[in-house]
């Protein structure tokens, strides 16, 4: 049951998930969406953030 999250899912995802009360099964049955897809969304938001912190020290 994957499929794609919109972009307010996503940002709710890191939000629920940020807030420490929620596990991934919980946040994908709220959003309607799959737990894969909510696994993904946070790992995939820290990356982009070291990736612009990285960029930022060589410039």
């Amino acid at each position: 049951m994957s499929g794609k999250m919109d972009d307010r899912q996503a940002l709710a995802a890191i939000v629920l998930w940020n807030s420490g009360h929620f596990d991934t099964f919980d946040i994908g049955r709220l959003l309607k969406v799959g737990e894969d897809a909510v696994c993904r969304t946070p790992h995939a938001a820290r990356k982009l953030s070291a990736d612009r912190a990285k960029a930022h020290e060589f410039t």
